[in-house]
């Protein structure tokens, strides 16, 4: 993507977040739907139902107080792999 790319309030704002068929998915307000695999969040992957539904939705993010983390959804749209740090990775790699 271009260096000037610009996240913009009234569509690329999240409006919904659901957790299935190995994806995290969300929504966004101008009903576009965005999906990282599951692998690449492995605190989300690795969280119980209810922590997985305890979502607050941010300006640009989605927050799981809960597990204390959360989705860049700029990161999303550009197709930024998060940064794992090694114990994670293995971690991610015996799953």
């Amino acid at each position: 993507m271009a260096s000037d790319f610009k996240i913009d309030y009234e569509t690329d704002r999240p409006v919904e977040v659901s957790i299935h068929s190995g994806k995290v998915w969300v929504t966004l307000a101008d009903g576009r739907t965005i999906a990282n695999p599951l692998d690449w969040h492995p605190w989300l992957a690795e969280a119980t139902p209810d922590q997985q539904a305890n979502v607050e939705l941010g300006v640009f993010s989605v927050d799981w107080p809960d597990l204390d983390e959360g989705l860049d959804v700029e990161g999303m749209l550009r197709g930024i792999r998060p940064y794992q740090s090694r114990s994670s990775e293995s971690a991610a790699s015996v799953i």
